[in-house]
């Protein structure tokens, strides 16, 4: 199999998985209240996420740079939100363990392989 194959193949998976990650996850009465600053930003980090995938679907250099900053940011942000007051499950868990597999298995596709080369071709 070609590696831009599955690379791309990795992107819709990404996709694939936070729509199960929507689906999954349980509700929590105590965030539902009106529209706060934790959710703004999680809209934008969910935008900015999208554009990356878009980006590096298309072999965009800026995509690679965008993705690897918000692997490394997301986490980070995630330490100051509140806790969840319902349980999450093992499934949710899982699929969290999955999306971090997910996002080790492409930055080690986009910048220990050769489809690094791909994103430098482009950007000269």
């Amino acid at each position: 199999m070609e590696l831009s194959k599955l690379f791309k193949g990795l992107i819709i998976l990404q996709l694939l998985h936070m729509v199960a990650i929507v689906v999954v996850v349980p509700a929590d009465p105590v965030l539902e209240e009106a529209l706060g600053i934790i959710d703004i930003a999680a809209l934008i980090l969910l935008l900015l996420w999208l554009a990356s995938l878009v980006l590096l679907f298309r072999f965009k250099s800026s995509g690679r740079t965008l993705f690897t900053i918000l692997v490394i940011i997301v986490p980070l942000l995630g330490l100051g939100m509140p806790e969840s007051s319902v349980p999450t499950g093992t499934l949710y868990d899982q699929l969290v363990y999955f999306g971090g597999a997910l996002d080790g298995a492409m930055l080690a596709i986009l910048y220990l392989t050769n489809i690094k080369e791909r994103f430098q071709k482009i950007q000269e």
